[in-house]
């Protein structure tokens, strides 16, 4: 087999390293990384891997495997070969490793695509309305994203993919128009994240031609770099902002949602009652008439309406309380709903309550 044609630049690789945990048990540690210089002369060059936000600290005379595919994508052929770490570089703030095949190429059957988490959003059509992915994660053959709506399995979008790392006004950008292109997409599943109400999309692309596999490779490792040197904590971050619920996310199907709306919906009818017989407990006006006339209105308030509408202020304070306890207990399951009308309705029942204790004390009126 001759390596210069399969171990090409910008074409990925997994390089597999023997670990051992705390208990001295031996594993296989699989890691993504893209070729940087092709074979010459039984070496090779690639981009340092990462391992959990950072640069994997190879050393120099560690023995790993490598496995590569075909030239020809569409092959699906994968090989691997014994390889020795011969040297570390750093190079314009971007590590690479020297790689020397100390061995002969094996095929194998299968290759885990290499996967980075990048923050995009992309906008695609579904039914005749335009939506919103916002990406998890994208691979080599595919990305997992979250949307506002639910995607039927098997449904096909097509997005417009960005392939150039920066944008086209950046500085040091080579920006190209060839490494935009369309990408049909194909929905894996579409699974409901209750918590944060959207949903998380597996997709497949289809249709790459080899050179728009390779724009996205290069995108993808370029994106890992430049996540790696601004934040080694990025990918964490990420992953941290998507299982976070957002505060303003509400179920509105949830049982204790509508348990709230039908407190709030109750607490109004005692409110409006307090508020009319307050009203009519006024002391009534003299008017001119009443004077010419001879006619007398009573100048005191009515003790019956005052304490029908204390009495239904103190019920509205109670429903108030039980609404706002069913409230606290969402929020101490993190499902961060404030009804705030039972809030209102509840310092106007108070100011209600107040009103008409400080009438009665001036006026002397006994109210039980």
């Amino acid at each position: 087999m001759e390596l210069s044609k399969y171990l090409l630049p910008s074409h990925s690789v997994e390089v597999t390293v023997s670990v051992t945990d705390e208990n001295n048990k031996a594993s296989n540690l699989i890691l993504k990384s893209v070729i940087e210089k092709g074979y010459i002369d039984g070496t090779f060059k690639i981009i340092a891997p990462v391992y959990h936000g950072r640069v994997y600290n190879f050393q120099v005379d560690e023995l790993v495997l490598v496995t590569f595919n075909a030239p020809n994508i569409a092959q699906k052929e994968y090989y691997s070969v014994n390889c020795r770490v011969k040297q570390r570089n750093l190079e314009n703030t971007q590590s690479t490793l020297t790689l020397e095949v100390i061995g002969v190429p094996a095929k194998v059957q299968r290759r885990q695509a290499f996967r980075v988490n990048i923050y995009n959003t992309y906008s695609f059509n579904y039914k005749g309305q335009f939506y919103e992915l916002f990406t998890k994660d994208i691979s080599s053959n595919g990305m997992l994203a979250l949307s506002t709506v639910q995607l039927g399995t098997n449904a096909v979008l097509e997005i417009l993919f960005d392939a150039n790392p920066k944008p086209i006004d950046s500085y040091g950008s080579d920006y190209s128009e060839a490494k935009v292109f369309k990408v049909r997409c194909k929905v894996i599943d579409s699974i409901p994240q209750v918590e944060i109400r959207r949903y998380l999309n597996r997709i497949k692309f289809e249709g790459l031609t080899d050179q728009e596999s390779k724009y996205l490779i290069q995108y993808l490792y370029a994106k890992q770099t430049e996540i790696l040197h601004m934040d080694p904590t990025a990918s964490e971050k990420i992953a941290a902002f998507f299982e976070k619920p957002l505060d303003e996310a509400i179920d509105f199907n949830s049982k204790s949602y509508k348990n709230l709306q039908i407190v709030s919906l109750i607490s109004v009818l005692p409110l409006f009652i307090s508020i009319v017989m307050l009203l009519f407990s006024r002391p009534k006006k003299m008017y001119v008439l009443d004077y010419f006339f001879d006619f007398y209105r009573p100048q005191y308030w009515n003790q019956a309406y005052l304490l029908g509408a204390l009495i239904m202020a103190i019920l509205l304070i109670g429903i108030d309380v039980f609404g706002l306890y069913l409230n606290l207990q969402e929020i101490k399951k993190e499902n961060r709903t404030i009804h705030w009308s039972l809030i209102v309705t509840l310092f106007i029942a108070i100011a209600i309550v107040l009103f008409i204790l400080i009438v009665s004390f001036i006026n002397d009126i006994p109210l039980f």
